[in-house]
This record gives structure tokens, sequence and C-alpha cells, in this order.
């Protein structure tokens, strides 16, 4: 990857918010093998990272919208369970960035009240999301694999490299619904994550995100 293509990443949005995200997992993930001087440093980097990606995000509401409007449009043909996760991922989706940006209103006290109960929520919401995406794209895979006998060599092709891309896909989401679930004060499990393995599933996450945006056509 030369310089122009790093900073054709780097100018733009999507680019600077997979990079800032891989970058705030990274130091996690390093930050309890680090030197004990060093960890308070690491720790605060990544969370101001963390807090500019939230103010990144106050920016993605008319993105989300032209998102959502799209796939309305295109949802003639499609197979129903595929479309009606679309269409519940679309109105959480819809309703996660408020929630956030009110909890976020509430933090910089913007707004009266504890922002508690709002990141809660927002939590659940994006949670939510990540399992209708992943359901998603298992519907997709089992769809691919019921009409395999139907397809001509090259359409086969085609097919295992979509297969392949819902994989990802799964492996993405699945890693940071582990965090999102974490990060609920009434987890599903009894002990939190430890910092390095919260880390791991963001990092993971960040670059596979990384890898789709860059062979992204």
């Amino acid at each position: 990857m030369g310089l122009p293509e790093v900073v054709r990443v780097l100018e733009s949005y999507r680019g600077r918010e997979k990079t800032l995200r891989t970058l705030q997992y990274g130091l996690l993930f390093i930050t309890p093998a680090a030197r004990h001087s060093y960890r308070a440093t690491l720790e605060a980097i990544s969370s101001q990272i963390g807090g500019a990606r939230v103010i990144l995000r106050l920016l993605d509401d008319l993105s989300m919208l032209q998102y959502s409007l799209g796939v309305l449009r295109q949802g003639k043909g499609e197979d129903r369970v595929v479309r009606c996760l679309d269409l519940a991922s679309i109105v959480v989706d819809q309703l996660f960035f408020p929630m956030e940006h009110l909890a976020w209103a509430r933090d910089v006290k913007l707004l009266r009240g504890s922002s508690s109960p709002l990141w809660h929520a927002s939590l659940l919401l994006w949670a939510a999301s990540l399992v209708f995406t992943i359901l998603r794209s298992l519907r997709k895979i089992s769809l691919m694999q019921q009409y395999a006998s139907e397809l001509t060599a090259e359409e086969k092709e085609k097919r295992e490299e979509q297969r392949d891309a819902e994989l990802l896909t799964i492996i993405m989401h699945a890693a940071d619904l582990l965090n999102a679930l974490n990060w609920l004060p009434n987890r599903p499990w009894s002990k939190a994550f430890p910092q390095w393995q919260v880390g791991v599933f963001g990092l993971t996450s960040s670059l596979i995100g990384f890898y789709k945006l860059l062979t992204a056509k």
C-alpha cells in the first residue's frame, strides 16, 4: 500500500473512522503488555480516540438516512427473510444515532440527566443491529448453497467470493457483538472481559472492516 493509497484512505470519512477505530482497539490490546508507567497514557489516548469517533458520528445521521432510503428502494425480488432483516436493521440503526447523540449531550452537560441509561440503550440497539446483520449474512449464505448446483463455473467462482465476503461480515460483527454484550450492565456472563480481550475483538473487527474498505470496488 503506497503513499497515494494511504492518503486516499485518510482523506475519506470512512477511511479516517476505520483508522481511528483500529488505533483505539490496537491500543487497548497492547496496553496490558506495556510497562506500568505507560499504561495510563495508552488508556487515555485510546479513550480520546473513542471520544473523537463519537464526535464524528454526530455527522452520520444524513448518510444513514440516505443508506436506509436506498435499501428501501432496492427491495424488489429479494428474499423475504433477507428483506425483513434489512428493515429491522434499518429501524434500530436509525434509533441508535439519536440515542447516542443524546447520551453524548448529557455527558457534556448540554442536557440534564444521567447519560448511563442512554448509553445502555444505544448499546442494546447496536447489539440488535449486529444480530440482524449476522442473521442476514447467514441467510444469504444458505440461499447461495441452495442454488449452487444450478450455476456455471464462472458464476460459482463469483458466488464463492460473495460467500467469503459474507463470512467476513459474520466474523466482523460477531466480534463487535461480544464487546457490545460485555459492556452491558447485565451482561450474559458474570465476569467482564479483560482489556486485552476487548482489544482483540475490536481489532479483529476493525481490521476486517479496513480490508473490506480497501478492497471495495
